[in-house]
């Protein structure tokens, strides 16, 4: 009998410090738990909001990008892009993600300009001065011509850290001037989203038997 548990205690320390099971006891439920409460704690962390002004020389985008950054259509957009990595949400999953867009669609307070009868320098340099006395926090100056090659969209920001708020604000902005260069061809936007969906990839294992069986490493 003792001979029997020393051989098994000798096996159980071969087992324990190889650096697999260290890793895959250790620190995958770490990582894991990470990746479950990191984007809590990013969506939790209520900072104030980004005080922008736009400066919108088409006349065209700005409504557009407001549009994009409401709460309904963030909400929307993210309830698309986990039910394409995950099916239907949950009650818990559907509320977490709502609470995460009415934080971003908060996070955006557009400040009114005047700008008629102003060059551009000189518009440049009072938005800068507003910033600096803490007036507001960023601005966006939109070119006339947003189907030029070379059109330069100008952002300018103090908060230059807050990557979630300026993704946000890029990725709006790029869904503004996407529909409304494919409303200036004519080009009927419902109709291209619904022939640009992914394709329905069902896929199933087979297993040793040639049986079809659901799985998820697939």
């Amino acid at each position: 009998m003792r001979k029997f548990l020393a051989v098994v205690k000798h096996e159980y320390k071969k087992i324990v410090v190889k650096w697999s099971f260290l890793l895959g006891t250790l620190l995958f439920p770490v990582i894991g738990l990470g990746f479950a409460v990191v984007p809590a704690i990013i969506f939790s962390l209520k900072g104030e909001a980004t005080r922008i002004v736009v400066i919108d020389q088409s006349n065209k985008i700005a409504p557009r990008l407001k549009e994009n950054l409401s709460a309904e259509r963030i909400q929307a957009k993210a309830r698309q892009a986990a039910k394409d990595q995950m099916g239907d949400l949950n009650p818990s999953q559907e509320e977490k993600m709502k609470r995460g867009a009415d934080q971003l669609a908060s996070g955006f307070v557009f400040i009114e300009y005047e700008r008629t009868g102003k060059s551009p320098e000189q518009i440049r340099q009072e938005l800068n001065a507003k910033a600096a006395a803490d007036e507001i926090d960023a601005y966006l100056v939109i070119p006339a011509d947003i189907e030029a090659r070379n059109a330069s969209f100008e952002f300018r920001s103090r908060k230059a850290g807050d990557f979630v708020a300026n993704e946000t604000l890029k990725d709006a902005l790029n869904e503004a001037v996407r529909s409304q260069r494919l409303s200036d061809a004519n080009i009927n936007e419902s109709l291209l989203k619904d022939l640009s969906q992914n394709v329905a990839f069902a896929s199933k294992a087979i297993n040793e038997k040639g049986e079809e069986k659901d799985s998820e490493m697939l």
